[in-house]
């Protein structure tokens, strides 16, 4: 369920603006996806407090699922978080499958990146627990993890990481982008992210396609003319168990992901994610926002 992130997310780790798509709002996020305080570029820490919604549907269930994507303090501790899972019927049919990511985050380069420390993923299907845990000393140059299969462990490893190179894992990669720190986010670039290596992989890539490719998507889709950006994430297929571990979705010119289609996610054939809000809280500041 968590795969259009990218998402968050970008992602996770990325950006339509009719009714149907949006959902609720508040005074803080017009149904564009749009809010006042956006800057393309700054310190990092404006996005703290801030938490963006979404519902998700697959197979002919509309709205069978829900993910929540938030950055904040806790206990003086930088922190990102995603979680999705399922609701209602769908929910008690596929055990209220869950999926929680979440990052422990340090800032630098001035004030304009996050780095992650430590990265912890759960997927929680009801009868199988997958969970892997990432600890990342650049003093050091250490990077090391964890995978464990309902509590057996099955994969425990150390690696060097390269001088020079940061491992974004999905959710630091979702805020990094839209901060512009892979580059100018401009129609027609492409950006190649270093990530957490899995299975031989070791980057994302991220285009934001041209005014060429956009018209002819809209034209596929039947989507309005829109102050609005088409994007192509590509993720090792491995990592979200999807048939090629390519996503494309729409964003806003402020850069918050509004929609998506996850394709051959498997066992659930294709998920159709949307925004269904954006919240700016300051005391989230200083809590962990329960989901």
């Amino acid at each position: 369920m968590s795969r259009f992130i990218l998402i968050t997310l970008f992602g996770i780790l990325l950006f339509q603006t009719n009714p149907n798509v949006h959902g609720q709002t508040n005074a803080t996020s017009p149904p564009s996806g749009l809010y006042e305080s956006f800057s393309p570029t700054g310190d990092i820490k404006r996005f703290f407090g801030e938490s963006i919604y979404f519902d998700i549907s697959f197979l002919w269930f509309e709205n069978a699922a829900e993910a929540k994507i938030s950055l904040f303090e806790k206990n003086g501790q930088l922190h990102a978080k995603l979680e999705a899972q399922t609701k209602g019927f769908i929910g008690w049919f596929t055990a209220y499958r869950k999926h929680v990511y979440e990052a422990n985050l340090e800032i630098i380069d001035n004030g304009s990146r996050l780095r992650s420390k430590e990265f912890y993923r759960m997927v929680d299907d009801g009868s199988t627990l997958e969970k892997s845990e990432h600890f990342l000393d650049y003093r050091l140059r250490s990077h090391s993890w964890k995978k464990t299969l309902n509590g057996e462990v099955i994969e425990d490893k150390t690696e060097e990481i390269p001088a020079g190179t940061n491992f974004d894992d999905i959710l630091t990669a979702f805020y990094n982008f839209r901060n512009g720190v892979y580059g100018k986010l401009e129609k027609g670039q492409s950006y190649e992210i270093s990530t957490l290596p899995e299975k031989g992989h070791k980057t994302l890539t991220v285009q934001i396609r041209t005014d060429k490719e956009e018209k002819e998507a809209r034209l596929i889709e039947n989507r309005p003319l829109a102050n609005d950006f088409l994007l192509r994430v590509k993720i090792p297929k491995e990592i979200f168990k999807t048939e090629n571990g390519e996503i494309f979705f729409w964003a806003s010119k402020h850069y918050i992901p509004l929609e998506t289609t996850v394709k051959d996610y498997i066992l659930f054939g294709d998920l159709h994610a949307l925004f269904a809000k954006r919240e700016f809280l300051p005391n989230l500041l200083s809590k962990n926002p329960d989901f």
